[in-house]
């Protein structure tokens, strides 16, 4: 089991890895940042321990493993003020809320700064057939795993209920529709010729 666990914990690195070179240059200096869909709280405390960034994560159900335990929400408005967080972070998590403009939306209220989304998008049905494998292994498979060996907290509930699998101009509508604007983006590449990508957005309020 606790080998297990060391092959979980290396696994989780290496995505906060992959995150940090696609997105860390768009990190603000200084937080509070918000974690949503912080889950087992990796990349949050690869922040405050690497960054000194004082880092508020935020889920529907507890799975941390390592860092604070996140603030726990349900659908409906965040529990926080106008314009509290310097940056919000929303990493694949948008394919399962029921309504994800209103996600984006309210990360935008409670967020002077950028919100950096990460999300997979396909472009084809390959992508497609490859990102529903990838979600099901990433989310069903992975987290009753990681409960049988005890990675993650014992009371811990499946919450990855995937209601939706973007093209790039789905996502771009959801953005728009939220009252965003993209002002940059960084894709990583899945599979060839852009039928499966990793796309990073920073996104701003649009005047």
């Amino acid at each position: 089991m606790k080998r297990l666990k060391s092959m979980f914990d290396a696994v989780m690195e290496r995505r906060s890895d992959q995150l940090i070179e696609q997105v860390g240059e768009w990190l603000p200096n200084h937080g509070p940042v918000l974690d949503l869909g912080s889950g087992t709280g990796h990349f949050s405390a690869r922040l405050e321990r690497e960054r000194g960034l004082e880092v508020v994560p935020v889920d529907v159900s507890d799975m941390h493993v390592v860092g604070r335990p996140p603030v726990l929400i349900v659908d409906g408005p965040l529990p926080f003020d106008n314009g509290t967080f310097s940056a919000a972070l929303l990493f694949f998590m948008l394919a399962y809320p029921g309504n994800p403009t209103g996600v984006l939306a309210e990360a935008a209220r409670v967020t002077r700064g950028p919100i950096i989304l990460v999300q997979s998008v396909h472009s084809t049905r390959l992508g497609y057939a490859w990102l529903r494998v990838r979600e099901f292994c990433w989310t069903v498979v992975a987290f009753y795993v990681s409960k049988l060996i005890g990675y993650v907290p014992p009371n811990a509930r499946f919450s990855m209920h995937t209601r939706r699998f973007y093209t790039p101009d789905e996502l771009q509508r959801h953005v728009q529709a939220a009252g965003l604007r993209i002002r940059s983006r960084r894709e990583r590449a899945v599979l060839p010729g852009r039928a499966l990508t990793v796309t990073g957005l920073m996104l701003e309020h649009d005047a």
